[in-house]
Order: C-alpha cells, then structure tokens, then sequence
C-alpha cells in the first residue's frame, strides 16, 4: 500500500533472495527498477489478453466464427470485472508521463501488443473476412484506446450506462473491421 512512494529497495531485496547492490547492477537505480515494474505490469495485462484471443481466433472456419470471437474478446474487455486490469494499464499510463524511460518502454510494449494482435488478424484479412482496406494496427490501437477510455465511464457517479457504452463500442469495432453494421 502506499504506492511508488511506499516501495523500499531493501525489502524487494529480501524478497527477491538477492541483495541490494545486486538490484542497482540490474536495474540501474531505484526509479530503474519502479520503472521496470510498471512495464511488466502493463505487459502482463496484453499478454493474458492477446493468449486467449489466439486460442479463440484459432477455432474459426468461417467469417462468423471471426465476427463471434472478435465480438467475444470486445465484450470481454469491456466487462465490469475487468476494470483492476484497465486500471493497471492507465496506472502505469499515468506513471509514465514525467518519465520519458518508462514511456518509453510502456510505447514499445504498447507497440509488441499491438503488432502481435495485428498479426493474429492479418490471415483474415487476406482471406477477405476483413475489410482489405482497413489499416489493421491503426484499428487495434484504436479498440485499445477503446478499452482504456471505458475507464472513463467506471469514476464516479457517472450518468452513462456500461452497457450501452458496450453497445456502441462494439458496433462501431465491428462496422470498422468487417465494413457492415453487426447483426444484432
């Protein structure tokens, strides 16, 4: 509890079973090793996701099995019991602001994830289950921001229902990919 502010070189050191020299060899100083939590925490959160997105995109034989699964993992983003891991990744967002390394590293996770995920869609879309005329990285780092903005409407007492922000979220996503309204 308490944040960065809380963490003490010394007691990651006893954790670790290693010694504190040993973590500034590694890590290069205090701010290096926070840093470098941050980007593992944030990476841990995209490599969940984009596993069960390639076990699930592996079962499709037809454009609707890929409208399903794609549906599938939007709406699983969008779900209320995943907020702690939206929450995550705009922590380490906003921890990265100030630090240009740790922005830095968080672009190039960020840049691996969506890459990877791109990759995953690319046969379809050469198959022509996809729009040819989309520009797939463009389209997942815009469904990525999707989901961090869904952050928004989690603060408060806001006035917008989840669900019909899902709603919208996901019509729009699958207008993009497949180029049609989803059936409904």
């Amino acid at each position: 509890m308490g944040g960065e502010a809380a963490i003490r070189v010394n007691d990651i050191a006893t954790q670790a079973g290693v010694t504190v020299p040993t973590l500034y060899r590694h890590f290069g100083s205090r701010d290096g090793l926070v840093e470098a939590a941050q980007t593992q925490r944030f990476r841990e959160t995209q490599f969940v996701d984009s596993s069960i997105f390639a076990a699930s995109l592996a079962k499709c034989k037809s454009k609707d099995d890929l409208r399903k699964a794609i549906r599938k993992e939007l709406l699983t983003h969008f779900d209320e019991d995943r907020w702690e891991l939206r929450q995550v990744r705009l922590n380490a967002l906003g921890a990265g602001y100030a630090r240009p390394e740790l922005s830095a590293s968080l672009a190039l996770a960020q840049k691996q994830g969506a890459m990877g995920i791109t990759e995953m869609l690319l046969p379809f879309q050469k198959m022509g289950w996809i729009r040819k005329d989309v520009d797939l990285l463009a389209t997942v780092y815009w469904f990525m921001g999707q989901i961090l903005g869904r952050v928004l409407i989690e603060m408060g007492d806001n006035p917008v229902s989840q669900k019909k922000w899902n709603e919208i979220s996901l019509e729009g996503i699958l207008a993009v990919i497949f180029g049609e309204m989803p059936k409904k």
